[in-house]
């Protein structure tokens, strides 16, 4: 029987909720809202890598699943969002037997399974009041999985980017991608290659972006492409978030739970590397070395 372990939260995030309210004084609960659909988005070859280091993060009750969007960033390690992990039917958070990540899945077929094995989850997210100023800068989470899968499917790297990278790439004109598992598509990964970040919000790691998202968005990776790989920058979050500057979609910085990130790495990983940044890169699947897309 597999042995359940209890969900952890690390300390160490301080609440940004003053700050954070002069900036977003108007929100209100629009950030559930949506776009109409993703139409648009290409769908792309989950059996591919990068994309086959993307999944779905699936959550399953007595009374009701739901899904989300979540990545491989190391052999073992999924990040996604917050909220995505906790269970509405019941009032509390998912225990980790009812986590599954299903990497690289496309109608019914995916590259490989895993069930959580532990859940780190953001100190600073209230999931009684989600749509709420207070809680879109720790809408976070690490998942560390019970397998290795990160070995076969490939994974990808992440980049903790920072205000000045961010305005180096706006002069570069680089664009950001963003794959996930939307609820008008829910069984094909569907991409926004031409996504751009417009800021940083000004004192807390919080981020606006304009990708095109839907439910089942949720958790999804914000990239950058490298060398036919995907760099994590971001964890998107929330669409239709009211603000003094219009609307905006929200996504969580990777600089913002890198440390906790990076223990998990090396938790489960043998003597991993990281570069200054930090900044990790991505891994090619074990089966197909070479081939991407």
């Amino acid at each position: 029987m597999h042995r359940l372990s209890s969900i952890q939260s690390w300390s160490g995030f301080l609440g940004f909720f003053s700050a954070l309210c002069i900036l977003l004084s108007t929100v209100t609960a629009a950030a559930a809202s949506e776009p109409a659909n993703t139409q648009h988005r290409d769908v792309v070859d989950a059996s591919l890598y990068p994309w086959s280091a993307i999944g779905r993060v699936n959550m399953a009750g007595i009374r009701s699943r739901s899904h989300c969007t979540g990545a491989l960033v190391g052999d073992q390690v999924v990040v996604t969002a917050a909220h995505c992990l906790y269970r509405q039917d019941l009032s509390r958070w998912a225990t980790p037997d009812q986590v599954h990540f299903v990497a690289g899945y496309q109608r019914g077929e995916f590259q490989a399974h895993a069930k959580a094995k532990e859940l780190f989850i953001a100190p600073g997210f209230d999931p009684a009041k989600w749509v709420h100023p207070d809680n879109y800068p720790n809408d976070w989470a690490v998942i560390i999985l019970d397998k290795p899968i990160g070995r076969t499917v490939g994974y990808l790297g992440f980049l903790a980017m920072k205000n000045g990278q961010l305005a180096r790439f706006h002069d570069q004109q680089r664009t950001f991608a963003l794959a996930g598992y939307p609820r008008d598509r829910a069984h094909a990964i569907s991409l926004d290659d031409s996504c751009t970040i417009k800021a940083f919000f000004t004192g807390v790691d919080l981020m606006s972006h304009s990708c095109t998202i839907v439910n089942g968005d949720s958790g999804a990776p914000i990239s950058l492409r490298f060398d036919g790989g995907l760099a994590v920058v971001g964890v998107n979050s929330a669409s239709g978030v009211n603000t003094n500057q219009g609307k905006v979609n929200t996504a969580v910085p990777v600089r913002a739970f890198a440390d906790t990130l990076t223990a998990a790495i090396r938790r489960t990983e043998q003597s991993p590397k990281f570069a200054d940044g930090p900044l990790r890169a991505g891994r090619l699947p074990a089966r197909t070395a070479g081939r991407s897309n």
